[in-house]
This record gives structure tokens, sequence and C-alpha cells, in this order.
């Protein structure tokens, strides 16, 4: 039973990431990324449109410096001029998408549940015949 239990808090821990999203703030990027909690990554839109995501941001003087990939894994430094950025974005809590995660994972695990069952209970059947 622990085992179960175990296994099914890791199945719901990796749907975690599904209950956010990136939303636009007016805050300005120097007090995003200030201590004493600053943000892990921000996704910038800059004056061209492209959209880079840029990971341990930190501002110094009139550019963003940050990396393009999760600590850990490679990586390449990125250098943003504060100029050039057109809107910011920070991940955020998305209600909707919790409650859409919520529903399909407990529709598929119920809908596994009476599979499982609906097995179990034939093979008990077969069993009891003596065809097992």
């Amino acid at each position: 039973m622990l085992f179960r239990r175990t296994v099914s808090m890791l199945l719901l821990a990796a749907y975690l990431p599904v209950c956010t999203a990136y939303r636009l703030t007016d805050e300005p990027l120097a007090q995003l990324t200030a201590s004493p909690k600053p943000v892990g990554r921000v996704c910038v839109t800059k004056l061209n449109g492209i959209q880079v995501e840029v990971w341990e941001p930190r501002v110094a003087g009139d550019t963003l410096f940050g990396s393009n990939a999760a600590p850990g894994k490679a990586t390449a430094g990125v250098a943003i001029a504060l100029a050039d950025i057109q809107s910011t974005e920070v991940r955020k809590f998305d209600t909707g998408r919790t409650v859409v995660a919520v529903v399909v994972i407990g529709g598929v695990l119920t809908l596994a549940g009476l599979v499982m069952k609906s097995v179990m209970d034939d093979t008990m059947k077969w069993s009891s015949l003596g065809y097992w």
C-alpha cells in the first residue's frame, strides 16, 4: 500500500508544472530579479517579436543577464538590453489549468480503476468455474 501511495504522489507531482503559465507583468525586471525572492525565470519579448526564456535572470545596469536553460544543464549566457525588451512574462499559478489537470487525471485514474476491476472480476469468475 505504501508503494502505491508513493507512486501516486510522484505521478501527481509530475503534473505540477501544468498548474502554472506565463503571465504578463508590469513589474520592472529589476524588482522581479531582486532579493529576497527573485523569480527563477522570465520570458521576455524583444522589440523584434522574438521571445526568449531567461533562467536565473538578473539585472545589472541596463542589461538583463541569465542563461537559456535550467540550472545544471548545458547553457549559454543571455544578455539583453532592457531598451530592447517589449514585454515581460513570469510564471504564475493558473487555476483553469489546475482544474483541467485534476479532472483529466481523476478521469484517467477512475477509468484505469474500472478496467482493473473488470479484469479482476472476470479472472475471479473464470477461476471459480475451474478454468484457471
